[in-house]
C-alpha cells in the first residue's frame, strides 16, 4: 500500500507540477504545438534551427523529445544546460543519471543523487536505490516502467497531453535495460495509441521471439499495417506475418478482422468460418463478428443464426444482445423480447451510445414516446 501511495505522489509530481517554460518566439509556438501533437521530430528541428547555442535556459520539451527519439547525445547536452539554471530539474537529472549509469560512471551518477539542498529526491530514490544500495540495472528499468504502468492505470490522470511523459520514462527503462521487453511493448502501445504507427512497429520489432510479449507484438504489427498501407500491401504483409509465425490463431484473426473493417465481407466470412472450426475460447465472438458480415451483406437469416449461436455460448455479451435485438426491432420482430435483451445490454454497458440508441428505438416501438425521447436526448 505504501508503495502504491508513493507512486501516486510521483504521478502528481510528474504530471501536475512540471511547469514547462520556453522561449518567446514563433519557434516556441511551433515547437509547443508539435510537442502536444507528438511530433517530436519537428520539436527537435525547431530547436536545431533556433537554439544552436542553448541561449534559452529551459528546454524540457526538447529534452523529452530527444529522449523519446533516442538522440541521447543531444538529450545529455540539454540536460546539462537545464541544470545550470534549474539544478533540481527532475527530468534533466534522470537523463544524466541514466547516461552515467549506462557508462558505469558511478562518481558522476552519485553527484546527482541529492538535490541542491543536499536532500534526497523520493522519485530518484524509488527508481535507483533500495535500502541505501544502488539497484541493479534490470531492477532500475523495472522501477521506471512501474511508474509508467501506474500512471497509465490511474484513471484520475488526464492523458491528453502526457503521453509524451509516459514515452519518456519507458524510453529510459529501455536505455537502461534493452532486454526489458515489457518496456518495449508498452512503449510501442503508447505510440500506437497516439497513432504513430511506424514508431510503434519499430518498437514492437525489438521484442525477441523468446519473450512472452512476442505474439502480442506481432498481432499489433499486423494491426498497424492496416493503418499504414493501402489494402493490397497491408494484406500481403499481414499474411507474411501469419506465415512466419506458424499460422497462429490470433494472427489469423487479425486478418479476418482486417477484411471486415475493409468491408471485404466475403473474405472475412471465409476466414471467420475457418477460425470457428478451431473452437477456441472466443468462438462466441467469432460467431458475432461473422454475423455482422452476413448482416452487412443483407443475409439476415444467416446473421441471426450466428448471433443466436453466439448468445447460446455466452449469453451476457452486451454487443451481441444489442446487434440482434436491434435487427429484430428494425424488422418489427419479437419487440418485447428485444426490449428485454436491450435492457440487459444497457445494464451491462450503460456508457454505450449504440445500446442507448437501440433501447430508445425499442421504447418508441412500444409506444413509450416520453421514455424514447428521454433516451434520445442522452444520445
Amino acid at each position: 500500500m505504501k508503495k502504491i501511495y508513493k507512486l501516486l505522489v510521483f504521478l502528481l509530481i510528474l504530471f501536475f507540477t512540471n511547469n514547462i517554460v520556453a522561449f518567446n518566439s514563433s519557434s516556441y509556438l511551433i515547437s509547443q504545438s508539435a510537442f502536444k501533437n507528438y511530433d517530436f521530430t519537428t520539436v527537435l528541428d525547431e530547436f536545431a534551427n533556433n537554439n544552436k547555442n542553448f541561449q534559452n535556459n529551459n528546454h524540457i520539451e526538447e529534452l523529452i523529445s530527444s529522449t523519446i527519439t533516442v538522440n541521447m547525445k543531444l538529450a545529455n547536452q540539454i540536460s546539462k544546460q537545464i541544470l545550470l539554471y534549474e539544478p533540481d530539474n527532475q527530468e534533466a537529472r534522470l537523463v544524466l543519471m541514466t547516461n552515467y549509469l549506462i557508462n558505469n560512471n558511478e562518481k558522476e551518477f552519485m553527484k546527482l543523487r541529492l538535490d541542491s539542498s543536499r536532500k534526497k529526491n523520493e522519485l530518484i530514490e524509488f527508481i535507483f536505490f533500495l535500502d541505501e544500495k544502488l539497484k541493479k540495472k534490470r531492477e532500475i528499468s523495472i522501477s521506471l516502467l512501474e511508474i509508467v504502468k501506474s500512471a497509465y492505470l490511474n484513471k484520475n490522470i488526464n492523458f491528453d497531453t502526457n503521453y509524451n511523459f509516459l514515452l519518456f520514462y519507458s524510453s529510459l527503462a529501455i536505455l537502461i535495460n534493452s532486454n526489458n521487453f515489457e518496456a518495449h511493448f508498452i512503449r510501442a502501445q503508447l505510440f500506437q495509441i497516439i497513432e504513430l504507427y511506424v514508431q510503434a512497429e519499430s518498437s514492437f520489432l525489438k521484442i525477441d521471439k523468446s519473450s512472452s510479449y512476442y505474439i502480442d507484438a506481432q498481432r499489433s504489427i499486423a494491426y498497424n499495417f492496416s493503418k499504414i498501407y493501402e489494402f493490397e500491401i497491408a494484406e500481403i504483409k499481414i499474411k507474411e506475418i501469419i506465415q512466419n509465425n506458424n499460422n497462429r490463431y490470433y494472427l489469423k484473426k487479425i486478418l479476418a478482422d482486417f477484411y471486415r473493417t475493409e468491408k471485404k465481407y466475403s473474405n472475412a466470412i471465409e476466414h471467420y468460418s475457418e477460425l470457428i472450426e478451431e473452437d477456441k475460447n472466443d468462438v462466441w465472438n467469432l460467431y458475432y463478428l461473422r454475423g455482422i458480415c452476413y448482416e452487412k451483406q443483407n443475409l439476415w437469416d444467416l446473421a441471426e443464426k450466428d448471433f443466436l449461436k453466439s448468445l447460446e455460448i455466452k449469453d451476457d455479451s452486451p454487443n451481441v444482445l444489442n446487434y440482434l435485438a436491434y435487427g429484430w426491432i428494425e424488422k418489427n420482430l419479437y419487440i418485447d423480447k428485444a426490449f428485454l435483451m436491450l435492457s440487459k445490454a444497457y445494464e451491462a454497458n450503460p456508457d454505450s451510445y449504440y445500446i442507448l440508441d437501440s433501447l430508445a428505438w425499442a421504447y418508441f416501438k412500444k409506444n413509450d414516446l416520453v421514455k424514447a425521447a428521454e433516451l434520445m436526448e442522452k444520445v
